[in-house]
């Protein structure tokens, strides 16, 4: 029995003396972004579809010489992507559109003159080079009607070696996508 008490303490020792490494979290900073007009428009931005295997908080990066990619289980974003998608979106175009009323819907708002609705078709982050976000996304005005649809690819370099740069140049192309999205919503009558 002794031998038992013993040996069991002391795998409850060597368990204890391992520690998974702990987590980082990311977000998407919008600061910094110029206004692009300063038109007053009623904006809702809808939640964000994403592939299966982005629709978590780990990082998912692509590697650049082969069809591989890892998802970084200690390297996440602070929301799941979808979500930290569209909190991104929605900053970006409430920086872009300073004097227009931007909300996040979880659902279309009928209230909304117009509402935003993004759909990401690929995301390839490659460390220490580049993103590339490729994403359908329209405007549909109160009563849904599609009122523009548009395919973009927006690239963005990746600045360093580290995951914090990776998740920059993601905000970046976040950001480019955006822009594109208030230059388009300006040009709505």
């Amino acid at each position: 029995m002794k031998k038992y008490c013993m040996i069991l303490s002391l795998m409850l020792l060597t368990a204890c003396s391992f520690r998974s490494p702990n987590s980082t979290f990311y977000v998407m900073d919008s600061t910094g972004l110029r206004p692009v007009s300063d038109k007053n428009i009623n904006v809702s931005v809808s939640r964000i579809k994403v592939p299966d295997m982005l629709n978590k908080a780990q990082m998912v990066i692509s590697d650049k010489d082969s069809s591989q990619i890892q998802i970084l289980e200690f390297e996440r974003w602070a929301e799941m992507y979808p979500d930290i998608l569209q909190s991104t979106i929605t900053n970006d175009l409430i920086l872009y559109l300073p004097n227009s009323y931007i909300e996040s819907a979880y659902f279309d708002n009928q209230s909304a003159k117009y509402n935003v609705s993004v759909e990401i078709n690929r995301l390839q982050a490659y460390r220490g080079d580049r993103v590339i976000l490729s994403a359908w996304w329209n405007i549909k005005d109160g009563t849904g009607k599609v009122l523009k649809k548009e395919q973009g690819n927006y690239e963005a370099e990746v600045i360093g070696d580290t995951i914090q740069n990776l998740a920059d140049a993601q905000a970046s192309a976040v950001h480019k996508m955006s822009k594109e999205i208030a230059l388009s919503l300006v040009k709505m009558k």
